[in-house]
C-alpha cells in the first residue's frame, strides 16, 4: 500500500483538528447556551398551537406555565389555558353571562393574563368572564366561534373586538392556511442550530445595507417602532390590505359581521363590537412624520372602520372605535410595546376602562 505524502497528511492533521476545535467549540456553546439560535416569530407561534378541523388551529390545551420569548422583541409570554386551549382555567362557560371574542390582543400577546383586559374587566365587575381570543384569528374564526360557542351557551352579552388586520380578504380556510405556514416556517435546517451559522448570520445581519427611504420600520420620537405599512408584507398582521377597499374583501368581511350580528340577536344574545387601532394608527403624528408618501394604508383602516360601524348601528349593534381613545391618551404613557405592535399593559388598562363605560352607560347588569 503506497504511503500518504508528507504534505498530504498535513493537510488532514490539519483539516481534523479544525473539525476537532469547531466541534469542540460547538458543545461548548451548546452546553452554556451561547449557541441556542433566537426563534422567529413563526416558531414563538407554532410551538404553542395545535391543528383544529373547524377552526384550523388553536392553543394547545391544558398548557402550564408554558413560556415563550421574543428575544428581539425583549416580550415574554407564560400561557396557561384550560381542556379548550383557552385563557379561562378554573372558569365555568356555562355560568359566564360575558363572553370576550377576538385575537392577540383580546388573548393578551405578551402580557399576563391578569393584565389582560378581559380579566380587568371581570375583576371590575366580579363576574366570571371567558375569554375566547386566540392569536391570529380573524373573521373566519370569530363566525367559528360565534356558532360553536355563542350559540350553544347564550351568555347575555358577547364582545367582539375587531383588529386592523382583520380588513382582509375573507377566508374561510384562513386558519388551515396559517396553520401550514407556520409549520413549514418553524422548521429549519441543522446547521442553522449551529453556533458558527448564528454567529455568521447575526453579523451579516446587521452589516446588511439598507436604501435610505427603504426602511420596512423606524423608531419615532418616543422609542416606539413603527412599520412602514406600504413595505409590510400581506402575511405579517401589521395592518389593512392594501386593495380591502377596492376588492371584494370589503363586502365579505361586511357580511361576515352581519351574519355574526344575525346569529346573536336569533340567540337572544347582546352583541357589542369594539374597533382596535393599529400601532401605527394611534401614533399618526410620528406615522406621518417618518412615513409622510405612505399613509392610504392609515385611511383604508379608518374608512373600513367606519363602514364596520356603519353596518352595526344599522342593526341596533353598539360600536366603539377606540381610536380617538387611544389616540388621546398616546402620551406620555406608552400604551404598545416598544417593538411589538400590541398593546402594553397600560393599552389594556385602557381598553377595560373604555369598555366598562361602555357597559354601564347601556345600562346593562351583568347576572
Amino acid at each position: 500500500m503506497q504511503k500518504i505524502k508528507p504534505w498530504l497528511q498535513n493537510l488532514l492533521l490539519m483539516l481534523a483538528g479544525v473539525i476537532v476545535g469547531l466541534l469542540i467549540v460547538e458543545t461548548f456553546a451548546i452546553t452554556t447556551g451561547v449557541a441556542a439560535p433566537q426563534k422567529s416569530k413563526a416558531q414563538i407561534f407554532y410551538q404553542f398551537i395545535q391543528p383544529d378541523a373547524q377552526l384550523g388551529y388553536k392553543p394547545k390545551s391544558n398548557l402550564k406555565d408554558f413560556k415563550t420569548v421574543w428575544q428581539e422583541a425583549k416580550v415574554t409570554e407564560v400561557a396557561n389555558t384550560d381542556s379548550y386551549g383557552f385563557r379561562n382555567i378554573g372558569r365555568d362557560y356555562t355560568k359566564s353571562n360575558l363572553y370576550f371574542i377576538g385575537d392577540s390582543f383580546t388573548w393578551g400577546q405578551w402580557v399576563s393574563e391578569e393584565k389582560t383586559f378581559p380579566r380587568l374587566v371581570e375583576s371590575e365587575l366580579q363576574q366570571p368572564v371567558i375569554n375566547l381570543g386566540v392569536p391570529g384569528y380573524s373573521f373566519a374564526q370569530y363566525e367559528t366561534l360565534f356558532n360553536e360557542w355563542i350559540a350553544k351557551y347564550k351568555p347575555q352579552t358577547v364582545i367582539l373586538s375587531i383588529v386592523a388586520n382583520d380588513l382582509t380578504n375573507y377566508s374561510s380556510d384562513i386558519g388551515q392556511k396559517i396553520y401550514n405556514t407556520l409549520k413549514e416556517r418553524s422548521f429549519s435546517p441543522w446547521y442553522e442550530k449551529t453556533f458558527l451559522y448564528q454567529l455568521v448570520w447575526k453579523n451579516n445581519k446587521k452589516n446588511l445595507p439598507i436604501r435610505a427611504g427603504t426602511s420596512i420600520s423606524k423608531e419615532a420620537k418616543n422609542g416606539l417602532t413603527l412599520f412602514n405599512l406600504s413595505l409590510a408584507a400581506p402575511e405579517s398582521g401589521v395592518g389593512v390590505d392594501s386593495d380591502y377597499l377596492t376588492s371584494d374583501g370589503v363586502v365579505k368581511v361586511e357580511a361576515a359581521l352581519s351574519r355574526i350580528i344575525r346569529l346573536t340577536k336569533d340567540n337572544q344574545v347582546k352583541l357589542f363590537v369594539f374597533l382596535v387601532p393599529s400601532k401605527e394608527s394611534t401614533y399618526i403624528k410620528d406615522y406621518v412624520q417618518l412615513f409622510p408618501e405612505n399613509v392610504d394604508l392609515l385611511k383604508n383602516e379608518e374608512i373600513g372602520y367606519q363602514r364596520l360601524c356603519d353596518v352595526t348601528k344599522s342593526q341596533d349593534v353598539t360600536c366603539v372605535n377606540l381610536t380617538d381613545d387611544f389616540r388621546k391618551n398616546s402620551t406620555p404613557e406608552k400604551l404598545y410595546f416598544d417593538i411589538d405592535g400590541h398593546w402594553n399593559s397600560a393599552g389594556h388598562q385602557l381598553a377595560a376602562k373604555v369598555i366598562l363605560d361602555t357597559l354601564n352607560n347601556s345600562q346593562l347588569v351583568i347576572k
